[in-house]
């Protein structure tokens, strides 16, 4: 799948495969959003790489939600963990949404840099697809959160349909 773009609402996806990862750092430049997908792609890790092979990403000491939970600065290496690989997300340049703001690479590196410390973790309104979103366009959204929670408006809809 090396080279192509899979559009997911807001965000579109390049993903980079084993074969890409000796040219990682040619590739991948400071202020891109970078995402890895985790425990058997049942969901995606999200950071800001912010250049000199380090990452900025809300996760815990041990892992993505372990220990002491807040947004910190961490090896390439680190933040991918057991993946295969990660995937650049691109930012349209203009959205609906009279909020967006697509930042500038050096904007975005300074927004994450903005944040450093920070422990306001919350899985549904301040995860770490709300960060790294934001950090690039203002917009705090995560599309696996609302894709969850459709899902599971869906199935309490059917739920209720098959007790009446």
């Amino acid at each position: 799948m090396g080279g192509t773009v899979l559009l997911a609402g807001l965000v579109g996806v390049l993903l980079l495969t084993d074969k890409d990862r000796p040219q990682l750092h040619k590739q991948i430049r400071p202020g891109d959003v970078i995402c890895v997908e985790r425990w058997g792609n049942l969901y995606r890790h999200y950071g800001v790489y912010v250049g000199k092979g380090k990452v900025i990403h809300y996760a815990g000491r041990g892992g993505d939600w372990e220990n002491d939970v807040s947004v910190r600065e961490v090896s390439m290496q680190d933040f991918l963990g057991d993946a295969d690989g990660y995937m650049i997300c691109k930012f349209p340049s203009k959205s609906k949404n009279p909020r967006y703001h697509r930042y500038t690479k050096k904007e975005t590196v300074e927004r994450a840099y903005s944040r450093l410390g920070e422990r306001k973790y919350d899985l549904l309104t301040n995860n770490c697809e709300h960060f790294a979103v934001w950090c690039r366009t203002n917009i705090s959204e995560s599309r696996q959160v609302d894709r969850t929670e459709k899902l599971l408006t869906r199935l309490m809809d059917f739920v209720d349909e098959m007790l009446d």
